[in-house]
């Protein structure tokens, strides 16, 4: 989803970059005399070159490094997210139905688990815990065991699941957070919340991916007020299409076996996972002697096919192994020994 919305705002006119670090805000007085923020210096990781960003006003859209950038425009300002950790597990298909899954509101500390068929395996989660920000999370044997305690209590008993089930376990980061302009300052957002600093900051946080394009409509507008901006017209986030959805239909993965001769799991997932960016992906194939068949996939017991590399290079700015692995193809997060089978390739 991310790699979708980045590409479709290049598609708009956004200008996108990856592995770039804001490290610091550049501010100008106005015509007041008051400090107002205006760009940012920012540092590409990839090559350490740094560089200045002008611009009429900064949003703050970092999620859970979102007080890291509000501590560069006022030091020592309260933080306001409160992170908490949500680990989840992935399984092989059969301990679920493939179209059906389970969620348990009532668990034995009182947090949700959630048992569900995802990209041919099972996805199971989630914990709930306070923890540190940091940009790669990684999830503790006491909450994987948790989450496995807790399944074990729906599943029949003759069968058993064990830790060596699990294919893969990864954490992310809920950036939950406080008002720090309520009265009480302890308690927590329960959505999305806007701040905009003295100096003109405007910072986004909380929230969800269900409601992302509110949180980003709301945001636009309030930018659009506090920085004077004239829109040329209203918010049209409700017509707007993702890549890859605009041509795309629940059929499209027989048309991609019929024109390309990929096989129908490999159809199946381009077609879901791409939409009518599958045809872009295929083209960039290339024909192995067997059988004249399109594309060669990274491991061969997933349907992630060499020119889905050769796509997120090219389209979804990847820059390393782990940008395909992990954060495009996500063969990383579905079973990390197939992941490290497939790198050397």
């Amino acid at each position: 989803m991310n790699a979708a919305l980045a590409v479709t705002a290049a598609a708009h006119g956004a200008v996108v970059a990856n592995h770039v670090e804001v490290t610091s805000l550049l501010k100008e007085r106005d015509g007041a005399g008051v400090e107002r923020v205006r760009g940012a210096m920012v540092r590409d990781n990839e090559s350490g070159e740094e560089w200045a960003v002008r611009a009429r006003g900064v949003v703050n859209a970092t999620g859970p490094f979102a007080d890291a950038v509000l501590q560069m425009d006022e030091p020592g300002m309260a933080e306001i997210v409160a992170p908490s950790s949500g680990v989840h597990l992935v399984l092989p298909s059969y301990f679920s139905p493939k179209n059906m899954g389970m969620l348990d509101p009532a668990t034995t500390d009182g947090r949700v688990v959630f048992f569900l068929p995802w990209e041919g395996g099972v996805v199971a989660g989630t914990t709930d815990t306070q923890c540190s920000v940091e940009a790669d999370p990684k999830p503790s044997e006491k909450e994987i065991e948790w989450i496995l305690a807790e399944i074990r209590r729906f599943l029949s008993p003759d069968v058993k699941i064990r830790r060596g089930d699990v294919l893969a376990a990864w954490s992310g980061i809920r950036p939950l957070v406080r008002d720090p302009r309520a009265a009480n300052t302890k308690d927590l957002v329960r959505n999305h919340m806007i701040h905009v600093s003295d100096s003109g900051l405007l910072t986004i946080a909380g929230g969800k991916w269900t409601t992302y394009r509110e949180m980003a409509k709301e945001t636009v507008d309030r930018a659009v007020a506090e920085f004077g901006l004239r829109p040329l017209r209203a918010c049209q986030t409700e017509h707007v299409r993702l890549i890859g959805s605009h041509a795309w239909s629940d059929t499209m993965f027989i048309k991609l076996v019929q024109n390309f001769g990929v096989d129908l799991e490999v159809a199946r997932h381009l077609a879901h996972n791409y939409g009518d960016r599958a045809w872009a992906v295929c083209a960039l194939a290339d024909r192995t002697a067997q059988l004249q068949a399109l594309g060669r996939r990274i491991h061969p017991l997933y349907p992630f096919l060499d020119a889905e590399v050769r796509y997120a290079v090219q389209y979804e700015y990847a820059l390393s192994a782990v940008d395909v692995i992990a954060r495009r193809l996500r063969l990383a997060f579905l079973d990390a020994q197939a992941a490290r089978e497939a790198l050397p390739r």
